[in-house]
């Protein structure tokens, strides 16, 4: 196998003395398309804002390319698709897109742009102000940009919630071609049977506690039959 590119070494935190994440392992290779599933609140987006030093570290270590998370050049190999609405709203989809490519010191491939542009049915908002775009608009917009950069990691957390059924697909097929360029796309998502479609290796958290990694290509059940074991789910529990 190759050499990790993303290393969690027990990865501890909390908030108020409430435990978000405890003791948390695990490593991400080239060429793989890694899923954290976990329902709300299992600890998920924590581990990204703590991996992109939105949240200052407690416990434990994270490594990129074998260096620490925390070097320019190791964050400039990483880019976040976050599921928040947190783009300039003074910028147009335009000015966003090659500011982070600047940022990046990626020159723009105007064909892929033009490309990207038409797959996502942007072509008359891009010059349009992002406070003016929908939900969906703006992340359209973070995968636009994801695809321009490709970076080693593309972060992705929650961001295909909230697109239309036709960009979704598209996300999925262009997220494919990234992991066959032999980069690293990790995907947080509470949606199980879309990590089954397109992800490689899963990695289930509950409670901030990592219960199982699950290989998404060789496994004869399912993502919510195991995590309803896990965690103990009866149908039988409930009435209304």
């Amino acid at each position: 196998m190759d050499t990790a590119v993303l290393e969690i070494k027990e990865l501890s935190y909390a908030y108020d003395k409430t435990n978000v994440l405890e003791q948390v392992s695990f490593e991400g290779y080239p060429g793989e398309l890694l899923v954290l599933a976990g329902p709300n609140g299992s600890g998920k987006t924590t581990m990204i804002k703590l991996l992109f030093d939105l949240l200052e570290k407690k416990e434990g270590e994270i490594r990129v390319f074998q260096q620490k998370h925390s070097e320019l050049p190791q964050k400039k190999r990483m880019y976040y698709l976050s599921s928040e609405n947190v783009l300039p709203q003074f910028l147009t989809g335009d000015e966003y897109v090659r500011m982070m490519c600047r940022l990046y010191d990626t020159k723009v491939d105007e064909e892929l742009y033009a490309s990207l542009i038409q797959y996502y049915a942007m072509e008359h908002r891009m010059q349009h102000l992002i406070e003016n775009y929908s939900h969906g608009m703006v992340k359209k917009i973070q995968l636009i940009t994801a695809f321009l950069l490709q970076v080693d990691i593309t972060v992705v957390d929650e961001t295909l919630n909230g697109i239309d059924i036709e960009a979704k697909e598209v996300s999925k097929v262009l997220l494919r071609k990234l992991v066959e360029k032999n980069k690293l796309v990790v995907m947080c998502t509470h949606d199980l049977e879309l990590a089954e479609q397109i992800g490689n290796r899963a990695i289930l958290l509950y409670k901030g506690v990592i219960q199982e990694t699950v290989d998404l290509k060789n496994h004869p059940r399912s993502l919510t039959d195991i995590f309803k074991e896990l965690i103990g789910f009866k149908e039988t529990d409930y009435a209304i």
